[in-house]
């Protein structure tokens, strides 16, 4: 440790030390040996080196997303920072708020809804002076506003500002400059360089084109792939760009790709958001993406038609053909009438449309699932959720499974009635001399007892359906958590989700009609 890094981790705020820091990959190869380093209060560090060298590795490390629990990554060393000694062969870190290369907002929340949610579930949830902080970043930018309607900068400043929220003792940015123009790439810096100084926090920028972020930087770590240790340089570009030369790096260090421009955040009086963010519990968003998605997978005008025509095909198929093409006939169809009706009902009704309610539902919703949930894990959200210490999987998955369940029994019962409303008329045309009371005493005689109340079977019926449903719902999940590198792995885990949640279905209510039979 130099003279310099002592003085600074002695200042006010809170520094970070690690001490004999090894990083081994999966395959056993080692990525990092015995490395020591430190960020005092305030510094800005970057961590350059060649492409893939892992430098991403160490953010998630200190970001608590390097998954080791499964022998997947060897991690040992010490790292100490807010007064807390770490055992990272044991202990999850997880002391730095991550800003994502690609952002990872969460793109079915507005954009004070990305705020809201990451101060909601902070330690020091509601702390002025963070809100201030965040809120100056954003002053161009509509609280109201979809994350899609946002240009690159505002979203850039928008995942600064909701990882201030979170409030972690280290700030870790992925390359935040990629993608950005060089006006915007050296305002970015400097509004870093401003927070970490405003905030006593320091930062670690892992950085491929370096150039436009020297200026503010304290110190430059060096990841050497020789020897498997960060290596302490002064923020010389000239000096930095030898060494990545002589380590192989092909990339030109002064690059930098062409991307949005995004104006310095205004700082104008009456900020809206310092007011807007506030405080909710927990509860709160549990519930909020309880209605998110019954409104998706349950309420949606297009799924209540789509049912809904489910059922009333299904009316008239069942009775126009129950009566015309069977082995009756002729003058045998008007005389055998009651037996046929009463038959027509009961397959009508516990077998034949909650079958076919349960298919519509299932491949329908499934696909949605698969493709949201792989759209999260590709775009890193869940990463980011984890990061900001928001129960993703309790919310979302909860979520998805009780709306499964939920909207397949409220919606066999709109497919219900829409069958039987099918039915009776279906059944009128056929049989115009008969009272519409003669068909409804028959038809219902063994789905309703008493003429009001469900028999015995439709127990059955809700059983089927809401196990289908949840299976269904659960292979959905399973599928669209799965690793994700592109749209193409997002479209295939669709098709297999459809596939599995349909099956999974015809067996369900395979097996409990058999049973019940």
């Amino acid at each position: 440790m130099t003279q310099g890094e002592t003085q600074a981790m002695t200042g006010t705020g809170f520094g970070l030390a690690i001490d004999g820091l090894s990083i081994s990959r999966p395959n056993g190869m080692p990525l990092v040996g015995d490395a020591t380093f430190t960020i005092g209060p305030s510094e800005v560090v970057l961590l350059v080196g060649p492409s893939g060298c892992g430098k991403s590795t160490i953010v998630k490390l200190l970001g608590g997303l390097l998954e080791t629990e499964k022998g997947d990554w060897h991690v040992s060393g010490h790292l100490n920072c807010a007064g807390r000694t770490i055992d990272l062969a044991t202990e999850n870190s997880s002391v730095g708020g991550i800003v994502f290369q690609d952002h990872a907002l969460f793109n079915d929340l507005s954009a004070l809804e990305n705020l809201r949610i990451a101060a909601d579930h902070a330690d020091g949830s509601g702390d002025p002076v963070l809100i201030a902080n965040a809120a100056a970043l954003l002053g161009d930018i509509d609280p109201n506003a979809s994350v899609a309607s946002c240009s690159g900068g505002q979203r850039q400043r928008l995942a600064i500002a909701r990882t201030l929220l979170a409030d972690r003792p280290v700030l870790l940015f992925d390359e935040p400059n990629s993608g950005l123009d060089v006006p915007m790439a050296r305002r970015l810096g400097e509004l870093i360089r401003g927070l970490c100084r405003d905030m006593g926090k320091p930062a670690l920028i892992v950085a491929h084109h370096v150039k436009d972020l020297l200026p503010i930087a304290d110190r430059v770590l060096l990841f050497d792939t020789r020897s498997h240790r960060l290596v302490s340089m002064p923020p010389d570009a000239e000096a930095i760009e030898a060494e990545l030369l002589k380590l192989g790096d092909g990339a030109e260090p002064t690059a930098m790709a062409a991307g949005h421009s995004a104006g310095t955040p205004a700082a104008a009086p009456g900020n809206p958001w310092t007011a807007a963010v506030g405080h909710r519990p927990k509860l709160y968003w549990f519930a909020r993406y309880i209605a998110e998605y019954f409104w998706v997978l349950c309420a949606s005008p297009l799924m209540l038609i789509y049912m809904g025509i489910g059922g009333l095909i299904m009316g008239f198929v069942s009775m126009w053909f129950g009566f015309n093409y069977n082995s009756l006939g002729g003058y045998l169809k008007s005389l055998l009438h009651d037996e046929t009706l009463v038959g027509l009902g009961f397959v009508q009704n516990t077998i034949a449309v909650p079958l076919v309610s349960s298919i519509l539902f299932v491949a329908r919703n499934n696909a949605i699932i698969a493709a949201d949930i792989g759209n999260r894990v590709l775009s890193s959200q869940f990463k980011a959720m984890e990061n900001l210490r928001i129960a993703a999987r309790l919310y979302i998955f909860s979520a998805i499974l009780i709306n499964m369940v939920a909207g397949a029994l409220l919606l066999l019962l709109l497919s219900l009635a829409a069958a039987s409303w099918s039915s009776m008329h279906t059944w009128h045309v056929q049989f115009p001399q008969q009272h519409f009371e003669l068909w409804r005493s028959q038809f219902f005689q063994r789905v309703l007892t008493d003429g009001l109340w469900p028999s015995p079977n439709m127990a059955w019926v809700v059983v089927k359906v809401a196990l289908s449903a949840l299976l269904a719902g659960l292979a959905a999940i399973a599928i669209g958590s799965r690793r994700k590198d592109s749209g193409i792995a997002i479209s295939t885990g669709i098709a297999q989700s459809i596939i599995a949640g349909v099956t999974v279905t015809l067996l369900v209510h395979a097996a409990v009609s058999v049973i019940t039979l």
